[in-house]
């Protein structure tokens, strides 16, 4: 009997970690992938457009790449490029060699709705990145809200937060956005702040992976490098990883634990904008509006991000 591989269209705005979530897609057999729509969020969209491209001539990734918004539905732009520079993708060695100039033709808004509509209640989006395009598209086409199966977002917190001291970056950066996803009754399951900071990676990693000794392996090792000393400039404090905990959930669920919860956006906190309220006192105080995940198996997951990248890039 032929098992039916999950479809799935990624959002994201690459960034090193996004760069991982790719690759763990792009080597997952149960998966169909059918897209990818690149949003601003770690930097201007011009850039993580142009990461992306980068990622897929480098990694020969056989998935269109579509250009989406390049700004927030309400406010200025927010980067994360004080922290990760103006590439959004640091490396301690050899920067990525550019990829094409385009990819996939049209707007990235428009593919995800044609995918949706083509594919009424099979699609996964996954969702790593502020939800800016996510939510546009639900403004223009109401009625793809019905036929995804879930959205899996790697945003948001059930503590604190990171980009200010209430409000994850993804969220903070498009809060009016998310506001609409978390509203839109498509099922969710959120992998804060809180669950990434269970599986942490070290220097160790850093030379597990460059001892591996191909050029891509020396290359990845470099950006990982780069992201592990975010933290500390020796990379001696462990560094939360962060997107590729959605792919790994993918591959083995059983390494995490979710509570339900009504998850709500704050828009107007002069002190607390972009933070996600987790109502846990659900359904007497709240219906469930996602699945948050609380608790993770951090070293064994950790374990299997490098087992995959060690066996990509080798």
């Amino acid at each position: 009997m032929t098992m039916t591989r999950q479809k799935i269209w990624l959002d994201t705005d690459p960034g090193f970690d996004d760069w991982l979530t790719m690759l763990l897609l792009n080597s997952n057999p149960d998966i169909d992938w059918l897209g990818v729509s690149v949003v601003a969020g770690n930097a201007p969209v011009d850039i993580t457009y142009d990461n992306a491209l980068r990622i897929k001539a480098n990694d020969a990734l056989d998935v269109p790449i579509y250009r989406g918004c390049d700004r927030p539905l309400n406010g200025v732009i927010e980067t994360a490029q004080r922290i990760l520079g103006d590439s959004g993708m640091p490396t301690t060695g050899a920067v990525l060699p550019p990829g094409a100039a385009t990819d996939a033709p049209g707007d990235a808004v428009d593919a995800l709705i044609a995918a949706v509509r083509a594919h009424p209640g099979q699609i996964t989006l996954i969702a790593i990145a502020p939800m800016t395009n996510l939510a546009t598209a639900l403004q223009r086409a109401p009625d793809i809200a019905g036929q995804i199966v879930e959205i899996i977002m790697m945003g948001g917190s059930s503590d604190q937060g990171n980009h200010t001291a209430a409000a994850e970056f993804n969220v903070f950066a498009d809060p009016e956005a998310a506001d609409q996803v978390f509203r839109a009754g498509i099922p969710m399951r959120m992998f804060g702040l809180n669950l990434c900071r269970q599986l942490l990676v070290t220097n160790a990693e850093v030379e597990r992976l460059r001892a591996v000794g191909t050029p891509r392996a020396i290359t990845l090792a470099g950006y990982l490098e780069a992201y592990v000393r975010i933290r500390s400039s020796d990379g001696s404090v462990p560094m939360p990883m962060y997107d590729p905990v959605v792919a790994l959930y993918l591959e083995a669920p059983q390494l995490f634990q979710f509570l339900p919860a009504h998850v709500a956006i704050e828009l107007k906190g002069e002190l607390t904008r972009g933070m996600t309220v987790c109502e846990f006192r659900v359904p007497r105080r709240a219906p469930v509006n996602t699945q948050v995940a609380h608790l993770a198996d951090g070293p064994a997951a950790i374990e299997l991000l490098m087992r995959r990248l060690t066996a990509i890039v080798a």
